[in-house]
């Protein structure tokens, strides 16, 4: 027989006494659905959204949550906040759909004065928050451009796709690729072709309209970019001023002008696409940029 939602918070409520916080979410929604703390932690609780606490203003970039979610397996991680540190463990929830949801169970400890967090990483060598702050980039960051990396996107995307298709609201992907990059890396060497990516994964960065949206590596020379809260007319204005810009941009490696040229397909999310069938249709659009590609622009387009 699967438990229910009220049979799994009374369960929990009896482990709250071994942690700081015990906390139910909805990682689609970033809804705290139920939670409990040990007396005098209630600052855990003073929030409604799962990443209030951790003061972000959008989900964590590494959302272990999603993840415990979409793999049905338990992860930890760190956070820093308010000079503490806190180790999070995540694992899915099975539970009958009450509400056509499903739900993760979230164990919140507060370590700062115990031994885990000094076998990390030395106090001396630097704080908490940037300590944490590294740890977590390392699983979702692309190591050489700094933007986000394939991990995310596939855990991220699901997410967000059920997150438009429940509030019925647009969404939009692009996918761009830098033209002919081998024969950069063949001319300037692969150190010209890291700077390349580098460089223009972050234009790509900071292009972006919203703390929601978030380009990534997808991989090789070929980067996401997803857009939500805008209108039709707003992304297609957004991919219009980024081909725009990219004809003004220059990347310089060892004295020299690495000449570059881009495509990119555009795809707006359409009702029953999963995360494959968005990718696919935006990777096709890309592929109809490239065949019509004008020799005399710095970026062809296709799309929407």
């Amino acid at each position: 027989m699967i438990p229910t939602l009220t049979d799994i918070k009374y369960g929990v409520s009896l482990l709250s006494n071994m942690y700081d916080a015990v906390r139910i979410v909805d990682p689609v929604s970033n809804r705290v659905v139920w939670k409990a703390a040990m007396s005098g932690q209630t600052s855990l609780l003073d929030n409604s959204s799962c990443y209030d606490f951790w003061t972000k203003d959008r989900f964590c970039d590494n959302c272990i949550s999603v993840r415990a979610l979409k793999e049905k397996k338990t992860f930890t991680k760190f956070e820093a906040v308010h000079e503490e540190l806190y180790m999070i463990t995540a694992s899915p929830l099975l539970c009958e759909k009450e509400e056509e949801r499903n739900y993760v169970l979230e164990f919140v400890h507060n370590i700062t004065h115990e031994s885990t967090w000094n076998s990390i990483v030395s106090n001396e060598e630097e704080n908490f928050a940037e300590a944490v702050l590294r740890l977590n980039d390392a699983v979702v960051r692309d190591e050489l451009t700094g933007v986000f990396n394939r991990r995310f996107i596939n855990e991220r995307l699901p997410v967000e796709i059920v997150k438009h298709h429940i509030a019925q609201t647009p969404a939009y992907l692009l996918m761009i690729d830098i033209d002919f990059f081998k024969i950069i890396n063949d001319t300037y060497g692969h150190q010209g072709g890291d700077v390349t990516l580098r460089q223009f994964a972050k234009l790509l960065q900071k292009q972006l309209p919203h703390s929601t949206c978030w380009a990534a590596r997808y991989g090789g020379d070929e980067f996401l970019i997803y857009l939500e809260q805008m209108t039709f007319e707003q992304a297609y204005g957004f991919a219009e001023n980024l081909c725009t810009i990219t004809e003004n941009y220059s990347i310089i490696h060892a004295g020299n002008k690495i000449k570059t040229t881009y495509s990119m397909g555009v795809c707006s999310l359409q009702p029953g696409m999963d995360m494959d069938a968005w990718i696919k249709k935006a990777d096709e659009n890309l592929y109809k940029a490239k065949s019509a590609r004008d020799q005399n622009l710095h970026c062809t387009m296709y799309g929407i």
